[in-house]
């Protein structure tokens, strides 16, 4: 015989996800969600990558500013978005067809739902990936990539100098390179 152990949702602890990919359901989905549930997913994907989150459905309770039920999309601390109503009526409100890009490599998702729904909502189908950062257009003028040359490849970059410059210890910055043209012998007296 076979042992079957169904655990309950904890929806005290957040779900972790760690794929370069991935999709996220509200509770239920696609039937109606729970009243008075909350859920939170982290996702986490390798430095030098950031997350790209849409919606392909999204059906939730509307309310003024998002008090009843929504999604809210966070990274670190900085909330990115809030979202409630329904996609066909609620435009304003619901994510249509917008993007959401987190500005590093985490983002939080955390769907709640209040203590009733007078009518059936279906809640929310969302996709995530990880998106290559592009380090050489993402530094600011402060803290450039690279002295002279920047090359970007997936999940980081590295730096190269013009001919006749070598490449400092930092990787980043370049020097001039020394040639035995360039050294003058220094003789000492006797």
């Amino acid at each position: 015989s076979i042992l079957m152990l169904i655990l309950p949702l904890n929806e005290d602890l957040p779900i972790r996800l760690t794929d370069m990919f991935g999709e996220i359901q509200s509770p239920n989905f696609p039937d109606s969600y729970p009243s008075d549930s909350e859920v939170t997913w982290n996702i986490s994907v390798p430095d030098g990558f950031k997350i790209k989150l849409y919606f392909m459905h999204f059906d939730l309770e509307s309310s003024y500013l998002c008090e009843y039920d929504y999604v809210k999309v966070s990274s670190e601390d900085q909330e990115l978005a809030t979202f409630c109503g329904r996609e066909t009526t609620d435009t304003e409100q619901a994510p249509g067809q917008q993007v959401i890009l987190s500005p590093g490599p985490y983002m939080g998702l955390t769907f709640r739902s209040d203590f009733s729904n007078e009518e059936r909502f279906t809640g929310f189908d969302a996709h995530y990936t990880a998106v290559d950062v592009d380090e050489c257009l993402e530094k600011s003028d402060e803290e450039l990539a690279c002295d002279h040359y920047c090359h970007n490849y997936i999940g980081g970059y590295y730096c190269s100098c013009r001919f006749g410059y070598i490449l400092h210890s930092d990787n980043r910055t370049s020097q001039t390179a020394c040639t035995a043209s360039s050294w003058r012998r220094v003789s000492s007296s006797p």
